[in-house]
């Protein structure tokens, strides 16, 4: 790790010695990684002092944190000259709030010479629960943002990165081990094996080669179903706990972890929920023995009320989970802010899902799942519900 550190520390300097001296007075100076914003900053025995230059009239703000949602942040609004001392909830203006203790001091921002600055200082351990405390001999993750104009509002320049107060030494953030597993985990499950799944559910019923009507009740698709959702919600569950165990605690302030967790607990329902899918019935047990006549009566094979409302309800659902999740896939992509790559792969996944569909609709290969398991005779009471004829 010294090594590592020496050779930060000496990238740090070389890429501060092209910058204009614009920080006689204080210890270390840097561009901030792939952005115009100059740092400039001193550390005592327990303040930090900070210089923030950048080009043209606009507004700064720096946070510290690992995210946008509960970090500390400092906002200077050149507009009306104030540099407040600030906590985020979330990533929405509406989430960014004044902190009751103001715990800096000797702040501005002003407009000079064709670039702004900002200037404040504070205490390293403020004692706010709403401040980071900063530990100049570690790095410290930083968020930094830039405005377009004057007036506080969207940002076109952002980044995240890791400060090494003490050093001088810059280093892009990088996710722990436990968030990655979490993101391939989820990406595995509802990016792929969901949809896969999904689809042999709806489609392979009857399999290729199967001696259909001749040959019924074909459970590849049954035991795919089951079997392939339950180790979708699995590992969902174990997605779930690497995020909490990573970030130390269980938090639902950003849009990713609000659908994720609405993801989680529909799938888990959905899963629960296909037990009560009533009695089978029917005239041949799973085992192809015939049952005795008094015996055939089952929620399934007569099409009760019940029965008709389970599989309206768990198909909606079902849909339904797979469209959140997707969206908990892309709101994902978006905090690991990973660039069109990503978007382009799921949505290659999803044009492929749909291509599918459209495919396997066409070769006819959608079959009810009362007719894949008794057929289409009139004799079964079921079939009396039937609404779409078998075509070859």
């Amino acid at each position: 790790m010294k090594w590592l550190l020496s050779l930060l520390i000496l990238f740090s300097f070389v890429s501060s010695a092209d910058e204009p001296a614009l920080c006689n007075t204080y210890q270390h100076q840097a561009r901030l990684i792939d952005s115009d914003l100059i740092l400039c900053w001193s550390v005592g025995d327990d303040d930090l002092k900070v210089k923030a230059i950048h080009p043209g009239e606009v507004w700064i703000g720096l946070g510290f944190g690992k995210t946008m949602t509960n970090a500390d942040a400092v906002i200077g609004y050149i507009d009306k000259a104030l540099v407040i001392d600030s906590y985020m909830s979330g990533r929405l203006q509406v989430d960014i709030n004044d902190d009751p203790e103001q715990n800096i001091t000797g702040s501005s921002i002003e407009f000079n010479n064709d670039d702004t600055t900002l200037i404040f200082e504070r205490i390293l351990d403020t004692g706010d629960i709403r401040d980071a405390v900063i530990n100049p001999s570690q790095f410290t993750d930083l968020l930094w943002a830039v405005g377009g104009n004057k007036s506080f509002g969207l940002h076109p320049e952002y980044g995240v990165q890791q400060i090494h107060f003490g050093s001088g030494a810059q280093a892009e953030r990088s996710f722990s081990v436990l968030i990655i597993l979490h993101a391939l985990l989820l990406v595995l499950s509802w990016g792929i094996l969901s949809p896969i799944i999904i689809t042999v559910t709806r489609y392979f019923k009857v399999t290729p080669g199967q001696n259909f009507p001749i040959s019924l009740d074909n459970k590849f698709w049954w035991v795919t179903h089951w079997l392939g959702h339950a180790g979708v919600i699995v590992l969902s569950i174990i997605a779930f706990g690497l995020s909490v165990w990573s970030i130390g605690g269980f938090d639902l302030s950003t849009l990713h972890a609000k659908v994720g967790i609405v993801v989680l607990g529909l799938s888990v329902i959905q899963g629960g929920y296909g037990w009560a899918r009533g009695t089978k019935g029917g005239p041949i047990d799973d085992h192809g023995n015939p049952v005795p006549r008094n015996m055939w009566y089952g929620d399934h094979y007569n099409m009760t009320l019940y029965r008709r409302l389970f599989e309206w309800l768990h198909k909606s659902m079902g849909y339904v989970v797979l469209i959140a999740s997707h969206l908990c896939l892309y709101t994902g992509f978006f905090l690991f802010n990973l660039g069109a790559w990503a978007y382009i792969l799921l949505l290659v996944m999803e044009v492929l899902m749909v291509g599918a569909y459209v495919l396997f609709s066409l070769q006819h290969r959608w079959i009810d799942t009362y007719h894949a398991i008794w057929g289409f005779s009139r004799s079964h009471p079921g079939n009396r519900f039937s609404k779409r004829p078998y075509k070859e």
